[in-house]
C-alpha cells in the first residue's frame, strides 16, 4: 500500500491574520474588537480570539506529561464496611485505584482503627491507594504500611499515596494536633521508613486543593502548591534524606475544573515548574506524579446533572494537561453519600474518555496548539510569580501564618464572585436556565454529620473558608424551598408583558431566569396593551411584585400606564427589563428597579424576598 500524504490545506489559498480580522470586524458592527474578541482570566492572562504562530509562546516540553492517566474514585463513608463493597464496586466497574477518607478533625470519614475492614479484600497491589487523613496522618500510615506488611506484599509491587499534607491540613482547617514544624519531622520520618523499606509510595502530597475552594485563581493555586512541595523537599533535606530520592516522595494534587484551556494549562505549568523547581534545587532525575482531582468548587446543588458535563470537562482537560491520575466526584457528592448510580457515571466519565476519545494515546497533545502553549506560558510565568511572592514571605508557612494568603485568595473571590452575581460567570443551571420545580435526587445516603468531640490542637491559624460557585444562589433557593416545604407556594413574581410575543419574549425569558435563578417563581402573563386587563392579571396571579417585560418601543407607549396600573393593583415592588433610554415617566408611575444584563442579580434578588414581605431566614414578617 502506498502512503500518500493529504494535504487539504493546499486546496485553498493562504489567508493572512489582517484578512481574518477585516472579517471579523464586518461582523462585528463597529463593537470594539479588543473587548469583544480577548477575554481575561482572573490572573489577567489575555485569552485570544486566535493564535499564530506569529503570536505564540511556545512552552518547554516537560517530561512525563500526558499519556494515560489511573482512574481513581473517591470515598469517605463512615461506615467501613458499606465503603469496602463500594470500592469493591468501583474497582469491579472499571476504577484503577482509591481515594479514600479517613476521619481526622471535624471532618468525617472511616475510623483509622477500622481501615483494614474498608479495604477488606481489596489487592493494593492492583490497585493504587491514596489516603486522605488529614491530623491524624501518622495514625493512618502506621495503620496503612503495617495493613501492607502484613498482606507480605512485595514493596515494588504496591503504588499509592499516604498523601501527607500538614501544611494544606492547617489551611484546610485551620489546626493540627502538633505544630506544623513538628508535623513536617513526624512525616520525614515516615518518609524515611518508607524509603528504608522500599515502598512505592509517596509520602507528601503538595496539595492545592484547599486554595482552590478558598477561592484561588489557577496562578495562585499552583503558586501554593509548589511553596508547599518546596517547603517538604527542604523539611527532609534538612533531615538527611537524599534530595533526589526526597523529591520522588512528594506529589502535586491539583483541581481540574470546568474552563478547559485553563485545567490543561494548569496541569502542564504544573510539570514545567516543578521540574524547574527540582532541577535548580540539585535533583537529578525524578519521576513524579501530579494528581487530578475534580472540582468541588464547581459542584452545585441544584440541577446537579450539570455536575456530570462540568465534571466531563475537567476530566478531559487534566488527561490532556497530562494528569498521573484522575479522581472524578460523582455528580451527587454535595447532596450526600454518592449513590451507585452516581459513582458509576463518575467512573464512566474517564473511561469513555480514555477508550473511545483515546486521550490515552497521545503525549502532551496539546504541544505545538498556538493557544495551549501560550496560555500555558503565561500561566507558568503568573504561577511563579506568585510562587516568588510567597518565597518572598519566608515560605508558604509564614505566608500563612502572616494572613497574606488569606488576603490573597479573598480578594480574588470577592472578584469572582461580583461576576457570579453579575452572571458574566454563568452557572448553567443555577444563575442561568434554572429548574425551580425539579425532583430530588433518589438513592442517596445521608450526609454525614462532621465530628464534634476533636483532639486538642497542637497548631492552630484561621481556617481558609470553603466556597462553591453556587452558594449564594442556592441559598435563595433553599429560601424558596422551605415555602414549599411548610406547604405554602412559592415566593413568586408576576410577568407582565406588553403588546404581542414579538414584543415580549426574549426579554421575559431574561426575566423568569433572572428571577427563577433566586427561587422566585414567574407568573407568565398572557400579554397584551391593555394596562387595566394586566392589572387583574395581577391580582389574579398571587404574587405581590411585578416585572414590566416588553421592546423600548412598547415601554415608550404603554410603560407608564402598566406601572401605574400595576402600583394600583397592589404591586410592592416594580421591576422594568432593560435599560430604556428615557426612565423619568417609568419611574414617576411606579417602577422601582431596572433589571439588565450587567446588574449585581443576587442584590436584586435579596432586595426582591424582602418586598415579597420575606426575611432571609425564609420567614414571613
Amino acid at each position: 500500500m502506498t502512503k500518500q500524504g493529504l494535504s487539504l490545506a493546499a486546496e485553498f489559498p493562504a489567508a493572512t491574520e489582517a484578512e481574518w480580522r477585516s472579517l471579523v470586524e464586518k461582523t462585528l458592527k463597529g463593537r470594539d474588537f479588543d473587548k469583544a474578541m480577548t477575554s481575561h482570566t482572573y490572573d489577567g492572562i489575555a485569552v485570544n480570539g486566535l493564535y499564530t504562530e506569529a503570536n505564540a509562546r511556545l512552552s518547554p516540553r516537560a517530561n512525563g506529561a500526558g499519556g494515560e492517566a489511573a482512574l481513581k474514585v473517591p470515598h469517605w463513608n463512615p461506615n467501613a464496611k458499606e465503603t469496602n463493597e463500594a470500592i469493591l464496586e468501583d474497582l469491579t466497574g472499571g476504577a484503577e485505584g482509591v481515594m479514600l477518607r479517613l476521619s481526622a478533625g471535624a471532618f468525617p470519614g472511616v475510623d483509622v482503627s477500622e481501615l483494614g475492614v474498608a479495604l477488606e479484600d481489596i489487592h493494593l497491589n492492583m490497585a493504587s491507594l491514596t489516603l486522605i487523613a488529614g491530623e491524624e496522618y501518622q495514625a493512618a500510615s502506621s495503620a496503612l504500611l503495617a495493613l501492607l506488611d502484613a498482606r507480605n506484599y512485595s514493596h515494588d509491587e504496591v503504588h499509592g499515596s499516604l498523601g501527607i499534607d500538614p501544611v494544606g491540613t492547617l489551611a484546610q482547617t485551620g489546626r493540627l494536633l502538633e505544630t506544623v514544624e513538628t508535623a513536617c519531622k513526624n512525616a520525614v520520618q515516615i518518609t524515611r521508613n518508607v524509603l528504608n523499606k522500599g515502598w512505592n509510595l509517596t509520602s507528601f502530597t503538595a496539595d492545592g486543593g484547599p486554595y482552590h475552594m478558598a477561592g484561588a485563581t489557577e496562578a495562585q493555586e499552583l503558586g501554593l502548591a509548589l511553596a508547599s512541595g518546596v517547603y517538604y523537599l527542604r523539611a527532609m533535606e534538612g533531615a538527611g534524606l537524599d534530595l533526589t530520592e526526597a523529591a520522588g516522595k512528594i506529589q502535586l494534587s491539583l483541581t481540574a475544573d470546568a474552563d478547559l484551556y485553563l485545567t490543561v494549562a494548569k496541569f502542564r505549568a504544573a510539570r514545567l515548574l516543578w521540574a524547574q523547581i527540582l532541577k535548580q534545587s540539585g535533583c537529578g532525575d525524578v519521576c513524579f506524579n501530579v494528581d487530578a482531582i475534580s472540582s468541588l468548587r464547581m459542584v452545585s446543588l441544584k440541577d446537579p446533572w450539570v455536575n456530570i458535563l462540568r465534571a466531563t470537562t475537567a476530566c478531559f482537560g487534566a488527561s490532556v494537561g497530562g494528569a498521573d491520575s484522575i479522581c472524578i466526584l460523582p455528580h451527587d457528592t454535595m447532596l450526600g453519600i454518592s449513590s451507585a448510580h452516581a459513582r458509576r457515571i463518575a467512573r464512566n466519565i474517564q473511561i469513555v474518555l480514555k477508550e473511545e476519545s483515546g486521550t490515552s494515546n497521545v503525549t502532551d497533545p496539546a504541544a505545538g496548539a498556538y493557544a495551549f502553549e501560550t496560555i500555558t506560558s503565561d500561566l507558568a510565568a503568573k504561577a511563579w510569580e506568585y510562587f516568588q511572592k510567597i518565597e518572598g514571605e519566608g515560605g508558604i508557612v509564614a505566608a500563612l501564618r502572616s494572613g497574606v494568603v488569606h488576603s490573597d485568595l479573598e480578594a480574588s473571590w470577592a472578584g469572582r464572585r461580583a461576576n457570579i452575581a453579575k452572571r458574566k460567570e454563568a452557572l448553567t443551571g443555577i444563575s442561568e436556565f434554572p429548574n425551580i420545580d425539579e425532583a430530588p435526587l433518589k438513592n442517596i445516603g445521608a450526609m454525614p454529620a462532621q465530628n464534634s468531640v476533636l483532639k486538642d490542637a497542637g497548631d492552630t491559624l484561621p481556617a481558609l473558608p470553603f466556597h462553591r460557585s453556587s452558594e449564594e444562589f442556592e441559598k435563595l433557593r433553599a429560601l424558596s424551598d422551605e415555602y414549599v416545604a411548610k406547604g405554602k407556594d412559592r415566593p413568586s413574581i408576576f410577568v407582565a408583558n406588553i403588546g404581542s410575543a414579538a414584543d415580549f419574549t426574549a426579554r421575559s425569558s431574561f426575566a423568569k431566569n433572572f428571577f427563577e435563578a433566586g427561587g422566585i417563581k414567574a407568573v407568565i402573563g398572557v400579554g397584551g396593551e391593555d394596562e387595566v386587563a394586566l392589572g387583574q392579571e395581577f391580582k389574579q396571579s398571587g404574587a405581590t411584585i411585578a416585572v414590566i417585560c416588553s421592546s423600548d418601543k412598547q415601554y415608550e407607549g404603554y410603560g407608564t400606564a402598566v406601572a401605574a396600573a400595576l402600583s394600583g393593583a397592589g404591586a410592592k415592588h416594580i421591576y422594568l427589563a432593560g435599560k430604556p433610554p428615557n426612565t423619568k415617566g417609568l419611574v414617576a408611575a411606579g417602577v422601582c428597579t431596572f433589571i439588565y444584563m450587567g446588574c449585581d442579580v443576587l442584590v436584586t434578588l435579596e432586595q426582591a424576598y424582602s418586598a415579597i414581605e420575606t426575611k432571609l431566614t425564609g420567614e414571613k414578617s
